[in-house]
């Protein structure tokens, strides 16, 4: 009975895409955003944790501002969804036409510094951000990306197909970080997003907006085992169908080579560099993040009062 529903809502879903994919891109993110908005306006602890999220980041906003990137926010992550379904259209051509990726020259050059050893770009939630690897892999430089799966087999081949059309390849969360060295230490690039709340057993605490939050140590630990350049990277929409990626390598040399600190010490700070980075991005484009997202739920101390009510 189980597999019957979720073969029909996958049906439901597949059709529902195919006849969106018909529309102009506008009128996908007018109907994406629309559905944000309702679900921002009807639900009460999302919207609670959208506004708590932006109190603790831009302390110094006033309540008109939330309410105005939270009705931005709702157009971003409708266009999020309406850009992820057009990814297998997308082609070369108008990734070069409508993505302006100004780091990739220092990208390209890194990768040729050491042709046998990837890069690790750490990135997150901000943005259009299945566009981020879909935009690299249009260039001729497609890369390994972190990804949950689902628990339907039918909506994971499709949602998989559509972040691997252009050559990319997604790893599977559970036991990510094997894979994640295997892919650099073979040449590979790897993304993984590091910007959501994560367990204590796999977290270090960085400031993050001047709020200590868990974030997962696994770029910084990758970093260590491999040696490879790191690059911080996001895309934010420009307005007229134009985005631009944001995008800086962060230096770790000096922590790498230390030999009097410990690999957790070495973790924290690259770690911290990393958040310093992706924090000025978010500043920079407020109203594309995950505002959804409970990002500071871990405390340091477990006996810590959440700041979610």
């Amino acid at each position: 009975m189980k597999q019957g529903l979720e073969i029909i809502a996958y049906v439901l879903v597949r059709l529902t895409v195919s006849v969106l994919s018909a529309l102009p891109q506008s009128v996908r993110v007018a109907l994406f955003g629309g559905l944000f908005r309702v679900a921002f306006s009807f639900l009460p602890r999302l919207r609670r944790t959208i506004d708590q999220n932006l109190r603790i980041a831009f302390p110094d906003k006033d309540e008109a501002w939330r309410r105005d990137i939270r009705r931005k926010n709702a157009t971003e992550m409708g266009r999020l969804l309406a850009d992820t379904v057009r990814l297998p259209s997308l082609t070369p051509e108008w990734g070069e036409s409508h993505v302006t990726i100004p780091a990739l020259e220092a990208y390209r050059q890194r990768l040729g510094d050491h042709p046998s050893r990837g890069v690790l770009i750490a990135t997150g939630h901000l943005g259009s951000f299945e566009l981020l690897g879909h935009a690299i892999g249009l260039r001729g430089f497609p890369l390994a990306a972190v990804a949950r799966k689902f628990q339907s087999p039918h909506f994971d081949r499709w949602w998989t197909g559509l972040r691997e059309a252009r050559g990319n390849k997604i790893i599977d969360r559970r036991g990510a970080f094997k894979e994640v060295v295997s892919c650099i230490s073979s040449g590979m690039s790897a993304a993984i997003l590091f910007d959501q709340n994560v367990t204590r057993n796999h977290a270090v605490f960085v400031d993050w907006f001047g709020l200590p939050a868990a974030t997962t140590r696994s770029v910084a630990l990758a970093a260590l085992r491999t040696g490879a350049p790191i690059f911080v990277a996001s895309i934010r929409y420009c307005g007229a169908g134009q985005y631009h990626v944001d995008a800086a390598e962060c230096e770790y040399a000096d922590v790498y080579g230390d030999e009097s600190m410990s690999s957790d010490e070495k973790v924290l700070i690259i770690t911290q560099r990393l958040a310093d980075r992706y924090c000025e991005m978010i500043r920079k484009f407020p109203e594309g993040w995950f505002w959804m997202h409970r990002r500071w739920k871990t405390r340091p101390d477990p006996k810590e009062s959440s700041v979610y009510s």
